[in-house]
């Protein structure tokens, strides 16, 4: 059992499992994903190793009902405990079993893209049981050894392995997987009425009545998507010099963000165009098909967005889709992967006050600049989600197309607008 590094960024991480406890499968939906289930022996496992970040319950503390549950299940029933939890879900870039040396490989490219997405409790139960049996990695301990620990001796635990691009399918993956727990992370923030000044600006508007603060609640736009949205235009991302693609790539981490000392003023500043910045992202949405006829006009050539696989089209007769936070509707549904790179650059149009405790304001009108030269943001858009394969995970992934995004709405700022 090892982790090595792969590159700048990338991890690898390998352990010993049997091959007759190894299943891999290609995603009936999806070739590009592959799904591995297998039952590996706790006393192997990288327990406390993997990054947990995709995880929206990575943080809780190891104590109260469930904890105990699995670490009961373990000392009792070690032999059943694979039966009995279950288990982790890993997501990897690539992953592969090697049957020569009965080694499993999970590459993970960043903490933002990969990790245990569930499973964190039983993971740090494990990991905790082992640290207090032991000092020495279990592997390198003798069968002698072994003896004084039955039950991580014998117990097995499963792990799913999910490899490839998962794109926008992610955050609704750990979410759909983290639902034993009641309270979700977000729910107990607004416990704290930590989002009390965001309720005071968004259910007073158009959306209000439309954002969930907590779990089971009706409403149909969870806040962290909103918390994701307004991230985009976050002043400390202009002063460390960095591109917010995390609010793409992993909207389950921007809670740390938002709950980091050092970025809840800035969030705060944007209350005055909190609602502005959420009902611009339905605008591009809606009038995006508009542009990108202009985009193609200009080239001489018909439009056919719906023709494209990154785009759902809803052929007329059929019911047109409802956009959650605005009720606005719309034939042509675009990914998050061209939507939220586009979105990012209108941040150029902000004035922040020198103080970190004022407010944000629009220098210019964001919605006049989208439909005046909207058209030469989605050539952008399109033709880089050409370049990588008609790709719109990808797209949205791409650091170099949110930077030239960016450098293009500044420079159209001073252009045109002069302010």
């Amino acid at each position: 059992m090892a982790s090595v590094e792969n590159g700048s960024v990338a991890h690898e991480y390998r352990f010993k499992v049997s091959a007759d406890n190894v299943r891999s499968f290609n995603d009936p939906k999806n070739k590009d994903l592959h799904i591995h289930h297998l039952y590996v022996p706790v006393r192997t496992f990288l327990h406390g190793r993997l990054p947990e970040d995709v995880n929206p319950r990575s943080h809780e503390k190891l104590t109260g009902r469930v904890p105990e549950a699995i670490e009961k299940s373990l000392k009792d029933n070690p032999s059943w405990f694979h039966l009995l939890n279950r288990g982790l879900l890993v997501i990897a870039q690539k992953a592969w079993f090697d049957n020569k040396s009965q080694l499993f490989h999970i590459v993970i490219s960043s903490r933002e893209e990969g990790g245990l997405a569930d499973g964190a409790t039983t993971d740090r139960v494990l990991s905790k049981a082992k640290d207090a049996a032991s000092i020495a990695d279990f592997e390198n301990l003798t069968e002698k050894e072994l003896e004084a620990f039955p039950y991580l001796r014998h117990a097995y635990v499963h792990v799913e392995v999910i490899s490839g691009d998962l794109g926008d399918m992610l955050v609704a993956l750990t979410g759909a997987r983290n639902t034993s727990n009641q309270v979700k992370e977000f729910a107990l923030e607004n416990l704290g009425h930590k989002f009390d000044w965001l309720k005071d600006a968004l259910e007073k508007s158009e959306v209000r009545g439309r954002i969930r603060y907590r779990e089971n609640d009706p409403e149909p736009v969870d806040v962290r998507t909103v918390l994701a949205l307004l991230s985009l235009f976050h002043r400390k991302w202009t002063e460390d010099k960095k591109e917010p693609v995390v609010a793409y790539t992993s909207k389950g981490s921007i809670l740390d963000y938002y709950k980091n000392p050092e970025w809840i003023d800035g969030y705060k500043a944007l209350a005055p165009v909190a609602v502005d910045i959420l009902t611009l992202y339905d605008y591009i949405h809606v009038h995006f098909p508009d542009q990108y006829r202009k985009y193609k006009a200009a080239l001489g050539v018909g439009s056919g967005l719906g023709k494209r696989s990154e785009v759902r089209h809803l052929e007329d007769g059929k019911k047109p889709f409802t956009l959650p936070l605005t009720q606005k509707t719309t034939r042509y549904v675009i990914p998050d992967g061209w939507l939220y790179p586009l979105l990012a650059s209108f941040r150029m149009l902000l004035d922040f006050p020198k103080s970190s405790k004022g407010e944000a304001k629009w220098a210019v009108n964001a919605r006049q600049v989208f439909n005046e030269f909207g058209h030469e943001f989605v050539a952008d858009v399109v033709e880089q989600s050409e370049s990588l394969g008609r790709n719109p995970q990808s797209t949205g992934k791409s650091r170099p197309l949110w930077n030239n995004l960016r450098q293009k709405m500044e420079l159209c700022r001073m252009k045109n607008y002069q302010v």
